[in-house]
């Protein structure tokens, strides 16, 4: 009579697939746009349902020579008025005591509050971007339509440092330090980095500095220009000419983005209202609103990338 062996076949019940407890979360990026809101209600007159921006004009330059005996005339002063209305935004989710009980992942709380916290820094991010993205002056690498870009209008140096000359010819400051900022997405910071002409990337001795200048998502300062990398500049599918995707860069110098905030993002523990308190609300609120401040301080620079949907 032949052995029976008392392995997983007759012993199934006892072999179970393994997990392991430590979940992971999805595919991130950090926050880039938030930082350059640099124009925010120092002094407001009131609580009001929108917050009024007052810029002055500056007077007209004036060259002629004065005559002895017949007095100036006088010019007005001239004031403009740019005006944000901040709006509410959140998310919110429930968890039961149950699944806190019964779940095999470790620290499932704070698991969940990571991603309440990342949807928050994700949502945000997006709504600045999609302020310069509507706000900002834009242009396209051939100063063309944005459909007719072939797959071969990628981004240049030459092409930033012209928009570059636009800013510092139009009298606007850099934003950071002595350099205007650049945020633009992976796939042209490909272009940016492999070209290899004398004017190109190649040829810059690219400037670091103390690690304490950098900023999040900081890759390169060259040109007078800090790079920022976010994959969530903003993507134009099939754009361009014969289907190819077209890609916004942001190049932007003082006041371009401002905020008006009346309340914060922030984290909230919702109340437990249910009878035998099982359920638990957890989210997200914000009271607030970005708006580009000064388009001619943000330029949006469209390009194709040699290593998009092409």
């Amino acid at each position: 009579m032949a052995d029976a062996f008392s392995g997983t076949s007759a012993l199934a019940d006892q072999v179970v697939a393994a997990y392991d407890r430590n979940a992971f979360f999805a595919l991130r990026a950090g926050g880039v746009y938030d930082q350059f809101a640099r124009v925010k209600p120092g002094n407001v007159t009131s609580p009001g349902s929108s917050v009024a921006f007052l810029f002055w004009g500056d007077l007209t330059v004036t060259t002629a020579s004065l005559s002895e005996t017949v007095d100036v005339d006088a010019v007005a002063l001239s004031d403009s008025l740019v005006t944000v209305t901040p709006a509410e935004h959140g998310n919110a989710v429930l968890t039961t005591l149950r699944i806190d009980k019964q779940t095999f992942a470790v620290g499932f709380d704070p698991a969940v509050a990571n991603i309440v916290s990342y949807n928050m820094l994700d949502s945000l991010e997006t709504l600045a971007q999609e302020a310069l993205e509507t706000g900002a002056t834009t242009t396209t690498v051939d100063a063309g339509a944005e459909g007719s870009l072939t797959a071969a209008d990628v981004m240049t140096m030459n092409k930033l440092r012209e928009q570059k000359a636009i800013l510092s010819g139009s009298n606007y400051a850099p934003i950071d330090g002595s350099d205007y900022a650049v945020i633009t997405h992976p796939d042209v910071m490909y272009d940016l980095m492999t070209a290899t002409a004398a004017t190109d990337w190649a040829a810059f001795t690219i400037r670091g500095g103390d690690a304490s200048e950098w900023r999040a998502g900081q890759i390169a300062r060259a040109a007078g220009l800090s790079f920022y990398e976010s994959p969530r500049a903003a993507i134009n599918a099939n754009g361009g000419d014969s289907n190819v995707d077209t890609y916004s860069s942001y190049i932007l110098a003082q006041d371009a983005l401002g905020k008006a905030e009346v309340v914060p993002g922030h984290i909230i523990l919702g109340p437990v209202t249910d009878k035998l308190m099982r359920i638990k609300p957890i989210g997200w609120h914000a009271f607030l609103a970005y708006a580009t401040i000064r388009s001619g301080a943000a330029r949006n620079l469209i390009a194709a990338s040699s290593i998009g949907a092409n």
